[in-house]
């Protein structure tokens, strides 16, 4: 809500507001997030848990991106029937998981042998969801020709995920959101 052009109204302002809108050429001046974990779990791209220093994760991404965003135009060119496109590239829906999201989450998974479900608690969303994208990113993974070694520790709760995250001085977030 923070993000948004919003003016508050002096009586009750939590429920009574106006939406402002925003210029067309400011929405899209914004840098995408969709290279950028979710704010509240970027600690979770820590080179203790993926095995990537930082530099590595960034080129991994920025590569990512470019096959994802390849794979995206020529499912949507199919899916026209091979039509030109009538709306602009990057409109339409934001993901609930960013591609930042999505590799930590298959990496967490790979990597460390988390279980889906517990992924799927720590992003907040369905097991199903995850266990989507986990197939989605492993496709782009083969594609960009990096494989996910396997990681020293076998984790099997978020409760291991914070031991371990204890022990490598990786700070977490004081309150841990529910998926409810």
């Amino acid at each position: 809500m923070d993000a948004l052009p919003l003016t508050r109204h002096d009586w009750h302002g939590d429920w009574n507001y106006t939406l402002r809108p925003e210029p067309y050429d400011q929405i899209n001046s914004a840098p995408d997030p969709f290279d950028q974990p979710s704010p509240d779990l970027a600690w979770l791209h820590h080179p203790a848990l993926t095995g990537l220093p930082a530099q590595q994760w960034d080129a991994l991404i920025t590569t990512l991106v470019t096959l994802h965003d390849q794979q995206r135009e020529a499912s949507l060119d199919k899916r026209r029937g091979h039509r030109p496109r009538l709306t602009a590239p990057g409109t339409g829906r934001r993901p609930i998981l960013t591609l930042a999201d999505r590799l930590l989450a298959t990496v967490l998974h790979h990597r460390l042998a988390l279980p889906q479900v517990a992924i799927a608690a720590l992003f907040s969303v369905r097991p199903e969801t995850i266990n989507k994208r986990i197939r989605d990113v492993r496709q782009l993974l083969d594609q960009a020709g990096h494989t996910i070694q396997p990681g020293p520790h076998r984790l099997t709760s978020l409760e291991d995920l914070y031991k371990l995250t204890a022990a490598a001085g990786i700070n977490t977030p004081s309150e841990i959101k529910t998926a409810c």
